[in-house]
């Protein structure tokens, strides 16, 4: 077999495109003699075989593309470019030694350097030396990197736009001799930017760069007096040494950590790469492969046509990423692991496979690209470092592995909507690593499938921490939720306990796991005790008594709705309680203890008597968030504790149709600022015994008047906020309304409720501070109000932070039509009960404050289907599904498709949670298994109570996984069939009836 040996030198650097590629690729297999010379002097390697091609120089793949039919059809590319590591450093400059030999089916590089950067760089600056008409400025510096390849500096020009001048690097100093290396006119010379020369790659040694022949008024920025950056040589001017004087200057250079040889093999569809990696000096982890492919970073469309050639990315156990959730975001929000392989499915005629052990695939995105990065193996330092990856070239499909989960129903149709819904949200966040705060959540999430995720549960659940009292940690490595600082905040969130509870038992009535039940028990029995006891749960209500947790407004979040400030008694803890002790009976009825768990049972009984006693709102027919420390009661429009609520069977049928009727047919609440000065950038602080105010003109009534406080990060200032009608330095002014705060909280906003005031002038002042308190400020004017300081015009400050706020008033009934994916997840404006200020964030720009997150559509689901009924839940579900069924499939980066403004946005529009950081999105696919399957688990059995909606005739599950097998659960009208595994089981039932299958007929497998 011939053999072609051919080694590439920076003078042939152009690579083939077009038709140059396909002559190339003649001459390089020992076709068409003709083209063979050309394919030189490209100095471009190429190997292809009708399903695979490939190029590429200077020890990477500038090129490669494939053709599942074999027939060499290669467009478009699918990669411009792969290499070794993250960093290109692959052309001439750094690899032009590499060498490389190919036959037919194989290519094999060799020598290909593994650099790293190593630059020399003084950006200090404080004295710019004029480089006049004639003369010439200096640096010399001690170039210690194994190679560099551009040197410049910082240079102004006085604001002159057309100041011009030559840089030169030369090797030696003026003291010692000096050779040319290279040059560069700088014109225009950019006002205090950095210009550069471009040279060959130089070794270490003394060199010089010189700045000559100005025009215009350039010049070279300085340091007069030391440096903290050793360049390792003078300045100079007209070659004469400056002392006392460093120019600024970077040398952008590299060293040489590793050389690797790369193999590839060409095989039918297969493509076969091996590299082997040496480190020079310590034994260093692999680098990973970085591979750059086609994206459209805007817009909303994940077709081929307009350059996204792959549609998902997936994990042999369970991984998934959709491509809808990368547009009009800069990097990927989690990346996709396997055990053996990853996948990247086409937009096009194939899909491509990675084969290799552990790999991991992620990725980032520029407007037109996206690069990913294949790591594989281990990831332990090794002084040579061996990789074998396998890519397969597969014809375009859109099945996937058995590992992942797959809804049925008689509408074909939906229930394909349905299960890559559920892929797309269930799937593709970490599944390690999760707060407590949603740990039952992704357990009814992922505790019935055969994916990685469900043992990441079991993982989770045993490796969180529990206090002595049972407290269960908010977060893997803190006790509290890590906002606000865990440090100067009591941040626990009293939701975690219960979610603990249920999440645990939900994980061993699906898996049946008796290692992680005899782990698990005694630890989830001390979390309960942390409830009946600690939290007063035995009495029927769990009572939050932490002085940080009072529920007042801008107290401390208590729960998941973490900027609320839900405490006390907290009506979403209190129906996560409820839920979690029927968890709780379940398990002690399994290991035996029946007096337990009928004891729990009896108190459930009285959690639910207690619950709505306290939290029913009749006047509005709906449960309230929380009754503060002082007795009053929050409400603005939850719909997330109803749904939940209601999903545990909270509420009675009477009350479960008034929280409806209010979800499908009740009005927002909003509200207006009469007077919103934001003030900012200045925070004077109050001084014992001295006032600070504010005066402002409310030309509308308002009922409320409130000021925000920062207190440089200290605790416990106290203070009175007094409002006046009338100014301090006129006539008397008459006081309206006092109030005293204690304990502040750093930048909170402290208000003061009224009656309706009418129009006018008003003053409102901060007095009696003890500790440390300020008033954000601003020098901005504003008309009709004046910042004062005891008293007077203050000198410091010409306006202070101060909202005052009209009455609540109706709004449109768009609960449902606003977002339609979910329910707004309140209905009321809130101004203030927040422990971050809301006040200059627009009504529904917070996902907390009429903004929405997709997770609560699961337990509206769940919900209707429990209480209206089976059509009610699948009108809901259908409606999600077609807002799905639009391009951005409810997610990516923000704008979505309807304009919606997600909370990864960065900005202060943060509106809607539909995918990260949300791993409890999959709630709402999964909500179709439990809301029309039916299907639950119990320590003992499989309940499954059926409620098809009258347009489904079926509904069902495959790949559901119970106590190790792998079933296919089918539901009819009138029967249920369940098989696989060695398992065929058919039961009839009556419409909302129930059927339950013991783990031992389950396990036998009978008819």
């Amino acid at each position: 077999m011939s053999m072609i040996n051919n080694r590439i030198t920076a003078s042939r650097r152009s690579f083939l495109k077009g038709a140059g590629l396909a002559a190339a690729a003649g001459a390089l297999a020992g076709r068409a003699p003709g083209a063979a010379a050309a394919a030189s002097e490209e100095a471009t390697y190429l190997l292809e075989n009708g399903f695979v091609s490939l190029s590429g120089a200077y020890g990477k793949l500038t090129r490669v593309a494939c053709d599942p039919t074999g027939g060499g059809r290669y467009e478009p590319t699918a990669f411009s470019s792969v290499f070794l590591g993250e960093s290109d450093f692959y052309d001439a400059r750094f690899n032009d030694g590499v060498t490389w030999t190919t036959t037919t089916t194989k290519l094999s590089l060799a020598g290909i350097q593994i650099p790293s950067a190593q630059n020399l760089r003084q950006a200090q600056l404080n004295a710019p030396v004029p480089l006049n008409p004639g003369q010439t400025l200096g640096q010399a510096f001690t170039a210690t990197a194994n190679r560099f390849t551009r040197v410049g500096g910082q240079f102004p020009t006085w604001s002159d736009p057309n100041a011009s001048m030559k840089l030169t690097l030369y090797s030696g100093t003026p003291a010692n001799g000096l050779t040319e290396i290279g040059s560069r006119e700088v014109a225009p010379v950019q006002d205090n930017g950095w210009a550069y020369v471009d040279v060959p790659a130089q070794p270490a040694g003394l060199y010089y760069l010189e700045a000559s022949h100005a025009a215009g008024t350039p010049g070279w920025w300085a340091q007069s007096g030391s440096t903290t950056v050793d360049v390792g040589g003078a300045a100079y001017a007209d070659r004469h040494q400056l002392t006392g004087r460093t120019m600024t200057i970077d040398v952008v250079g590299y060293n040489v950590d590793g050389v690797a040889t790369w193999e590839f093999d060409l095989s039918g569809p297969t493509l076969q790469m091996s590299y082997e990696l040496h480190w020079q000096g310590d034994a260093r982890a692999d680098l990973g492969l970085t591979l750059n492919t086609s994206w459209v970073k805007d817009g909303y469309s994940i077709d081929g046509a307009d350059g996204v050639l792959f549609s998902r990315f997936i994990g042999d156990d369970g991984y998934y990423i959709p491509s809808q959730q990368l547009k009009r975001r800069t990097a990927w929000t989690n990346p996709v692991l396997g055990t053996k392989w990853i996948g990247a499915t086409g937009t096009g005629p194939y899909d491509l496979r990675f084969t290799a052990p552990q790999p991991i695939l992620d990725g980032a995105m520029a407007a037109d690209s996206m690069t990913l990065s294949l790591n594989t193996g281990s990831t332990d330092p090794a002084p040579v470092i061996s990789r074998t990856i396998v890519v397969d070239v597969l014809p375009h499909s859109d099945e996937l592995p058995d590992v992942f989960p797959v809804f049925t129903a008689s509408d074909e149709l939906r229930a394909t909507q349905l299960s890559t819904f559920y892929w797309e949200r269930a799937l593709s966040f970490r599944f390690s690593g999760h707060a407590a705060d949603w740990a039952d959540w992704e357990g009814r999430i992922l505790d019935w499938t055969g994916t990685v995720g469900r043992s990441e549960q079991s993982a989770s659940l045993l490796n969180t921490k529990l206090d002595d009292d049972g407290y269960v940690w908010s977060w893997p490595d803190s006790q509290g939720w890590p906002f606000p600082d865990p440090k100067l905040y009591d941040s626990r969130h009293f939701t975690s306990n219960a979610m603990y509870i249920l999440a645990a038992w939900r994980y061993f009535s699906w898996t049946g796991d008796s290692a992680f039940l005899t782990t698990m028990l005694p630890r989830t029995r001390k979390a309960m005790a942390f409830y009946l006891d600690s939290l007063g749960g035995s009495t029927g209500v769990i009572t939050i008594t932490s002085p940080d947790h009072s529920g007042r407004d801008g107290a401390v979040p208590s729960n998941y709705w973490d900027i609320m400030s839900h405490g006390h008694l907290d009506a979403y803890a209190n129906a996560y309680f409820y839920g979690s002790l029927e968890a709780m009976a379940q398990l002690e009825e399994f290991v035996g203890d029946k007096k337990r768990a009928k004891q729990l049972r009896a108190l459930r009984s009285v959690v639910a008597e207690r619950y709505n006693e306290l939290f029913w709102n009749d006047a509005d027919g709906r449960y309230i968030q929380s009754i503060d420390i002082d007795g009053v009661v929050h409400d603005y429009g939850a719909t997330y504790v109803n749904l939940e609520a209601a999903s545990f069977g909270l509420p009675s049928d009477a009350q479960a149709a008034r929280i409806f009727d209010w979800l499908d047919h009740g009005h927002t609440e909003l509200q207006n600022s009469v007077v919103l000065m934001e003030g900012g950038g200045l925070a004077p602080k109050v001084q014992p015994g001295h006032t600070l105010g504010q005066s402002f003109t409310a030309n509308a009534a308002f009922t409320s008047v409130a000021a925000r406080f920062p207190t440089y990060g200290e605790r416990g200032a106290a203070f009175t906020m007094t409002l006046y009608q009338g100014l301090p330095d006129g006539a008397s002014p008459v006081k309206v309304a006092d109030r005293q705060f204690s304990n502040w909280d750093d930048g909170g906003v402290a208000h003061i409720d009224l009656p309706k005031q009418q129009p006018g002038v008003y003053y409102l002042e901060v007095s009696d501070v003890t500790g440390s308190l300020a008033w954000w400020s601003s020098m901005n004017a504003v008309p009709g109000a004046q910042a004062y300081s005891d008293g007077l015009p203050a000198a410091d400050a010409r306006s202070r932070f101060l909202a005052a706020l009209g009455e609540h008033y109706e709004g449109p009934a768009d609960i449902y039509s606003r977002w339609v994916f979910a329910p707004r997840s309140t209905t009321r404006r809130n101004s203030y009960w927040f422990f971050l200020e809301n006040l200059t964030v627009p009504w529904e720009h917070q996902v907390q404050d009429g903004g929405a997150i997709l997770y609560t559509s699961g337990f509206d689901v769940m919900a209707r289907a429990r209480y209206q009924s089976a059509d009610d839940a699948w009108a809901r579900l259908t409606a999600i599904l077609d807002r799905w069924n639009e391009p951005d499939h409810i997610s990516g980066g923000t704008p979505l498709f309807r304009g919606e403004s997600t909370v990864d946005s960065g900005t202060k529009s943060t509106s809607v949670g539909t995918d990260i950081p949300f791993p409890e999105s999959g709630l709402a696919p999964a909500s179709f298994m439990y809301a029309f399957v039916g299907v639950e688990a119990e320590p003992d059995a499989l309940v499954i109570t059926p409620n098809l909606p009258s347009t489904l005739t079926r509904v069902g599950v495959r790949n559901l996984h119970w106590h190790g097998k792998r079933l296919e659960l089918l539901v009819t009208r009138d029967k249920i069939t369940l098989t696989g595994s060695g398992i065929t089981v058919t039961r009839p039932y009556k419409a909302g009836g129930s059927v339950r299958l013991r783990s031992s007929q389950l396990s036998a497998g009978v008819e």
